[in-house]
Parts: C-alpha cells; structure tokens; sequence
C-alpha cells in the first residue's frame, strides 16, 4: 500500500484485511482499508473518509474503527461494518475516535478508544455493541483505551488510563463480565498493544516496568504476576500478537533481547529472534 498500515485482521478463508491512511492498495484505488485475498488487492466499497487503527473480523463480517466519520458515504461516527457488499453504521456510532476492536465467543463487539459516549450512552472510552445496541463497561477509564484481547470470559484493556471503573488500574485492567480489576500494579507507563495466549497475556508499549518488576516495553502477565520476557526490547512495541508458544512484536525497536531485529521479533517463550532483515521504517 502506498501509506500507512495501522491494523490488520484475516478472516477463516484466508483473506487479509488491512486499515490506516493509504488511498492505493497495490494498484487500486482503496481509501484506508484494503483486501488482499493471496493474489490481488480490492477494494471495500469506496472506504472510509479517514484513518482507520482498528479491525476485527466475526464470519463475513468485518469491523472498522478508526477517526473516520463515514463508511462508503453512509454516516457512520468512527466504527463500521463491512458485510463483504457494503457498510453500515453501529447505532449512532461514537462521539470521537476508535483505537481498538475485540470480538468475544458470543459475537459482542468491544471497542476503546477516546470516546466518552457510544450509542448516545455515557461510556468512558470503551463499550460494547451486542448487535442492536452499545452499552457502558461500568464506568469506564480516566483516559484513552489503545488495546483490547479476550481470553476466555475476560477482556482486557490497555491504554493511557490510570482507573478504571474507578479502580486504580495502571495502564492495563480486566473486565470479567461485572466489573474492572487491575492486574497487579499494572505498568509504570502507557500499554499500546496486547495479545491473549492460552492463559498468558502479553502487553507492550512505553514501560519499563511491570508490576514493580524491570521488563522493558514488553512484559507477561500469568493470572497472577508479571514477568519479562528477557530483557525486551530497546524502544517502544505498538503490536503484539501470540500464536501458540510464540510471540511477535512490531515498534520503534531496533533490538530484542539484545539481538539485531529492527522493529519487528520472535519470542519463542525463552529467547528473541529477528525475522530476516526486520523492517526499514517505523511500524506505527
């Protein structure tokens, strides 16, 4: 694309769908959200009319979220649905922009971000539509939300926050259905991405600590402490994403566990690995 790449989601037949700031994909005209299906590039109507930082995909169903306002010339307040024909809004949508998109089991649709109502609904910078409507998660965070992962029947969230639902919460909270938690002391600062494997959550971003424990801009959380994963990386993760017993990282660094990688990593559970040459610019 020609632009920037700000999130990517594949759905169960093998297509990749990607979102950010881009008006070309390959060689067709696609406004910031763009498919690739293993040989070609398409468009998704006529996109979005700004940057889209948010996608999760729930059967032939694709979800965007991002600073745009409209989705194919319907107004649509910064999140949408894309059907595989066309896009329709959530409700009314938000009153400000969305930077994160999760999908639990039943179907719900969670999203963060800078929003302080969704659906007309008070709901501090994170919601959930179930389909027909949006509702609050309690009372929300203090600040913006960047990240969401499900495991299982919690939902995690990280971001700019410093509480929430009113519980002191650092940078990183669980939501079990009824209400928010912290995990541990949560981060020393900002979390930017999160990814759930099995039982094991995975946060990056701007820290350097992690429950009181020294884990450079990334860390592991096991239900019940934080740990490093190695000595990390040299500067800030903006993704993350677990597949089995590994984990890959994408950011601002140059070097992981000390090891040559630019901006982009292998954690394989024990040590850190580069993938070919990394990436020459700058992933966020």
């Amino acid at each position: 694309v020609q632009g920037n790449v700000y999130a990517a989601a594949t759905d169960g037949s093998g297509n990749l769908y990607v979102g950010g700031d881009f008006k070309v994909a390959g060689d067709v005209v696609a406004n910031t959200i763009a498919k690739w299906n293993g040989s070609n590039w398409s468009a998704l109507g006529t996109g979005t009319n700004q940057a889209v930082y948010a996608l999760a995909v729930n059967g032939s169903n694709l979800y965007a979220g991002g600073s745009f306002y409209t989705a194919g010339g319907v107004a649509v307040n910064y999140v949408a649905k894309w059907d595989g024909l066309s896009w329709s809004a959530l409700g009314t949508g938000m009153n400000d922009g969305v930077r994160a998109l999760a999908l639990d089991g039943s179907g719900n649709l969670y999203a963060g971000g800078l929003f302080v109502t969704a659906g007309g609904v008070s709901a501090n910078r994170i919601a959930k539509w179930n389909g027909s409507s949006w509702s609050a998660l309690g009372t929300g965070m203090n600040n913006q939300v960047h990240a969401l992962a499900v495991s299982g029947s919690n939902l995690y969230a990280g971001g700019d926050f410093t509480t929430a639902g009113g519980v002191a919460a650092n940078y990183v909270a669980k939501w079990n259905g009824g209400g928010w938690s912290a995990l541990g002391t949560g981060t020393n600062l900002w979390v930017r991405a999160l990814s759930a494997g099995g039982s094991v959550l995975y946060a990056g971003g701007a820290f350097t600590q992690a429950g009181g424990v020294a884990a450079n801009y990334v860390a592991k959380w096991d239900g019940s402490g934080w740990s490093a994963m190695g000595s990390g990386t040299d500067s800030y993760v903006y993704g993350l994403a677990a597949s089995g017993s590994d984990v890959y990282a994408v950011g601002e660094f140059s070097s992981a566990g000390g090891t040559t990688v630019n901006r982009i990593a292998k954690w394989d559970g024990s040590s850190w690995s580069a993938l070919g040459t990394g990436i020459s610019h700058s992933t966020y």
